[in-house]
């Protein structure tokens, strides 16, 4: 219930979803005074009635605990604490300030920078999960969280499994999402990482062209169409879709699992289309800006702090006058003055002179050039306050 504190720690504020097997709350870290996301096991109707049911739901919910305390990973919200209030174990995370991929895709159409951002941090986030053997199995847009801060989460490993589990305690009916689960997966196969790389398909699928590879229209069901069907390419449904992107996509659809692409193979194709480290934002931006963490990473904000509203002094790249370049002597003058307002309070204002500056000095001495590592410095003190 809302007030209720759980550890002497966590209090609760309000309801913020429901995930494949547990209901999550908002509440405030007490100690750090930062939003964190409680997650409780979600009993079914009849657990008083199947003592069985009760004992399925709390060893799965125990599992997400074990695994997700042994992923530590930038694209993976970050285990804060594992307790119980009573006789309920709960599940104590980092808050993702932000919003589900389906509305971000709502919202933008990704460019190829943008795409390639969101492939390559999911990519990175399953490699590491398939580097413990954990298969998330149920990869989909609604456990993919867009942080305000332009990084991309992986979430909800309710129903993820260690690949040398006995996972016949676990499968014996169909667990995931129809429209992104693989084909392997209906015909009760192996757990195999690939399951993960298909279901990334679909994703990618559904970036290029708004819709999944496969939709319900009344003919085959979905389990048919991932068994029997070959997916029209996503070109028919949206214009300018790269052919690399298609082809990759695509690929990733295979029925077969030995013909699908690895990480590497697909990391290979993304990579070339990631914005360059100092790279300007793009124009004209989207918000949240995906590419954040590939050109300005030490720009990322912590997951859990709300989007500052843009301020003017943030521009796109435009070119300028030589008379506009800057001088070592203008670069310390404004660091000065940003420190300044700094230590007066205000990190607000400081941020936006050191984001400027940062910009400007790209513009003059480019990207890498020792000259911009105390602006790059300046950023980090600013953003640790």
């Amino acid at each position: 219930m809302p007030g209720a504190v759980l550890g002497q720690r966590f209090q609760v504020e309000r309801p913020a979803g429901e995930g494949g097997m547990g209901l999550a709350f908002l509440a405030l870290d007490l100690e750090s005074r930062k939003r964190v996301i409680v997650k409780v096991p979600q009993l079914p109707v009849t657990a008083e009635l199947d003592p069985e049911a009760r004992r399925r739901v709390m060893g799965r919910f125990a599992r997400e605990g074990r695994l997700l305390g042994k992923l530590e990973h930038r694209n993976i919200p970050a285990v804060v604490c594992v307790g119980e209030h009573g006789s309920v174990p709960y599940l104590v995370m980092t808050y993702i300030h932000g919003s589900k991929l389906g509305q971000y895709r709502q919202a933008v159409v990704p460019r190829p920078a943008e795409f390639a951002a969101i492939g390559t941090s999911v990519a990175d986030a399953l490699s590491a999960c398939h580097a413990q053997e954990i298969v998330h199995r149920d990869l989909k847009p609604d456990n993919l969280l867009v942080g305000e801060n332009g990084a991309v989460y992986v979430i909800d490993f309710g129903i993820a499994l260690p690949r040398n589990t006995d996972t016949s305690r676990y499968t014996r009916n169909f667990v995931g999402t129809d429209a992104y689960a693989a084909p392997e997966r209906f015909r009760g196969g192996e757990l195999v990482t690939q399951s993960d790389l298909y279901s990334l398909g679909c994703v990618f699928y559904y970036l290029l062209s708004d819709r999944p590879p496969f939709v319900g229209d009344g003919g085959k069901t979905l389990e048919k169409q991932h068994l029997e069907d070959r997916p029209e390419p996503p070109s028919r449904f949206a214009v300018g879709v790269l052919p690399e992107f298609e082809e990759l996509t695509l690929a990733l659809l295979e029925k077969n699992v030995e013909d699908r692409p690895g990480i590497a193979e697909l990391l290979a194709v993304l990579r070339p289309h990631l914005p360059v480290l100092g790279a300007p934002e793009p124009n004209p931006v989207s918000r949240p800006d995906v590419t954040i963490p590939y050109r300005t990473p030490a720009a990322v904000r912590p997951p859990e702090a709300p989007a500052r509203v843009r301020p003017a002094s943030v521009r796109p790249f435009r070119a300028r006058r030589r008379g506009d370049f800057l001088t070592e002597a203008e670069i310390t003058e404004t660091l000065r003055l940003a420190a300044a307002e700094h230590e007066k309070g205000n990190s607000e204002a400081a941020a936006r002179t050191v984001t400027d500056l940062h910009h400007r000095a790209i513009e003059t001495f480019g990207a890498g050039n020792p000259k911009l590592e105390p602006i790059e410095q300046a950023w980090v003190r600013i953003e640790r306050r």
